[in-house]
């Protein structure tokens, strides 16, 4: 024979006892089958059970909905909030803006204060020394008692003085 045909026989030989080996590995690989009983269904129960899904989902596709609703109510009242929560602020800011100049009016005041009050002790001591030196209604009513006695010596004297030709 040829030696090209013998060679390819050789390999179709080779070939086909590594088949035989993994067929044979293969067999020895399967395990028992397993047996699956056979599974009974009621139509009815399923369709009961069915329904009662359908009732649940519809339920929660309601309770869906008017969360959806909530949700979008309070979308509109966060913006509202977020608009009145700007508005605050801002006042906020004028009345900071507000306190502070008061505080430095309240300053102001207090150093005219000072000064002021170096004034009024100084008006202070001399009010003092204008009661201290100042004639109460009983200096003034001895005062008078004093003047109407010196009128009745003056009047006395008056009266002793030779008198005059005119008169």
């Amino acid at each position: 024979m040829n030696q090209p045909t013998e060679d390819r026989i050789r390999k179709i030989e080779e070939e086909q006892k590594q088949l035989k080996e993994e067929v044979r590995k293969l067999r020895e690989q399967m395990t028992e089958p397993i047996t699956i009983p056979r599974i009974e269904l009621d139509p009815g129960g399923i369709q009961n059970r069915l329904d009662n899904h359908a009732d649940t989902l519809r339920e929660i596709s309601q309770k869906q909905d008017k969360i959806a609703t909530d949700v979008d109510e309070l979308k509109i009242d966060a913006k509202a909030y977020t608009s009145d929560a700007a508005i605050f602020k801002n006042k906020v800011e004028r009345v900071e803006s507000d306190v502070s100049t008061i505080k430095d009016d309240v300053e102001q005041v207090k150093t005219i204060q000072s000064g002021h009050s170096k004034f009024f002790e100084e008006h202070g001591r001399r009010l003092s020394q204008i009661e201290a030196t100042m004639a109460t209604k009983d200096d003034v009513s001895s005062i008078k008692g004093d003047i109407g006695k010196l009128e009745g010596i003056m009047m006395q004297i008056l009266n002793r003085l030779p008198k005059t030709e005119g008169e």
